[in-house]
Order: C-alpha cells, then sequence, then structure tokens
C-alpha cells in the first residue's frame, strides 16, 4: 500500500493537477492575510481560519478527481483525465460542500466565545462570571482545534464514498479502530512533518528577507514564496489521497 501510494504521488500528471489548486488555495490565504492587516485582534482570530476551511473543501473537490483516477491506475486501466472529470464533475462539488460546515462551526463557537468576552467585560458581575465560569472559553478553544482534526479525518475517509457514490459505513471504525486510525497517521504524518519543514523555511525567510510597511509588497512576496512552498507540498498532498484510497480499498478486502 505504502508503495503504490509513493509511486502514484509523483506522476507528474497528477502533480501539475494538483499544483494549481493548492496555489489557489494559497491564494485565497495571502488574500485573507491582506485583507486583514492591522485588523483588530478579535477580527483576525475570528477569519483567520475561514481561508483554511476554505482549503479544505478545495481539496475535497480535488480527493474525488484523484480518487476516481488512481482507482482506474490500480485496475490497470488506461486512464483519460478528461473523461474522468467530465464523470466526476457533480461528485466534486460534494467535496467542496465540505467547506460549509466547517466555516458555519467555527463562526458559532468564534461568536459564543465573543458573547463570553463581553459578559465578562461586565462590572463587578463580568469577573466573576468570567472565573466561574472559566472552563467555557477552555472547551469552545479546545472545539475549535479539533474542527481541523475532524475535517482530516473526513477528508481522508469520506472522499472515497464522494468519489464512488457509496453509503457510509462505520462498522470498520467500531471493529478496528486502532487499525482505523493507524492509516490515517501513516498518511497525515508524511504531510505534517512536510509542512513543518517548508512552512520553517517559509517564516525564516518572510523574517530575514520580508518587507514591512507595504500590505501590497508583503502579500506580493508571500504568493511569490508560496508558489515554491504548494509545488514542493503537492506530493505530500497526493501521498495523502492516494494511501486514503488504499486504506479503504484493504477494508473492503478484509471485510
Amino acid at each position: 500500500m505504502l508503495k503504490r501510494a509513493y509511486h502514484a504521488s509523483l506522476t507528474r500528471e497528477k502533480i501539475f493537477l494538483t499544483y494549481p489548486v493548492l496555489l489557489l488555495a494559497s491564494l485565497i490565504i495571502v488574500f485573507t492575510f491582506a485583507i486583514l492587516h492591522q485588523a483588530h485582534d478579535w477580527i483576525i482570530f475570528g477569519a483567520i481560519c475561514v481561508p483554511i476551511y476554505l482549503t479544505f473543501g478545495l481539496l475535497g473537490s480535488l480527493a474525488v478527481f484523484i480518487h476516481r483516477i488512481y482507482y482506474h491506475e490500480l485496475r490497470g486501466e488506461t486512464v483519460n483525465y478528461k473523461d474522468i472529470l467530465k464523470a466526476s464533475f457533480n461528485r466534486m462539488l460534494n467535496g467542496v460542500f465540505l467547506a460549509l460546515p466547517l466555516i458555519l462551526a467555527h463562526v458559532g463557537l468564534w461568536l459564543l466565545m465573543g458573547l463570553f468576552y463581553l459578559i465578562q467585560g461586565i462590572p463587578y458581575f463580568g469577573p466573576v462570571f468570567a472565573v466561574v465560569f472559566a472552563m467555557l472559553p477552555f472547551a469552545f478553544m479546545m472545539a475549535m482545534g479539533l474542527i481541523p482534526l475532524i475535517a482530516l479525518i473526513v477528508l481522508f475517509y469520506g472522499s472515497s464514498f464522494f468519489a464512488f457514490d457509496l453509503s457510509f459505513d462505520l462498522s470498520h471504525f467500531k471493529e478496528r479502530p486502532s487499525l482505523v486510525m493507524g492509516h490515517f497517521v501513516i498518511a497525515i504524518l508524511p504531510l505534517l512533518l512536510g509542512t513543518f519543514f517548508l512552512g520553517l523555511i517559509y517564516w525564516l525567510t518572510m523574517n530575514l528577507f520580508g518587507v514591512e510597511n507595504n500590505v501590497v509588497a508583503i502579500s506580493l512576496q508571500r504568493l511569490f514564496l508560496l508558489l515554491p512552498f504548494s509545488f514542493y507540498l503537492t506530493p505530500f498532498v497526493l501521498f495523502f489521497f492516494h494511501f486514503g484510497l488504499e486504506s479503504y480499498r484493504s477494508f473492503i478486502k478484509k471485510g
């Protein structure tokens, strides 16, 4: 499974299919950061995850297309990208809709935290409320941290069901939860390591050579840095998708 997913992730055609999607996601992130330049901390806190969740929607759509291509490759069939794209278009829309519940959940939690912040500011009553119910913002922050993780799990396993119009089956999660999560860890670990390594290089470059006090120049510099960042991240994203389908097929064969 690992060997097949690894070799399929280095296919030139699929790299150049995936790269524009990651580049579009990078453009959305850069545009959002430009809008939030010198904005209030509370506004930044609420809006910073929106481009991330939009990226999940784009990746969900891409995953459907990649899965259907890889499915034909595993069967040894001739792959016609144009025909697969036409046949997959409606299913790819299902992947796009992945972003909507994520954004709604994040905005809902953000508004609840804002309400807590306002109550905390009431004289006399506010500090008492903040002390007694201190666990509420902790719970809100924990939920905000779990939403991206849940989205990745859905992207890993759910994209196979979106790609082939399958009914969702939770039996494998109940019967072999450790194996299910083990496959997810194997797929996500290279992606996290690759993102961390490339992100570290990006951060060092911006801190050592980044321009200041000009939002247009900063945004353009971010965009030009994200061009190679997105390209080198592409094989890691493809491996995540490929191993997701490999994991699904292994459960079907064992089931």
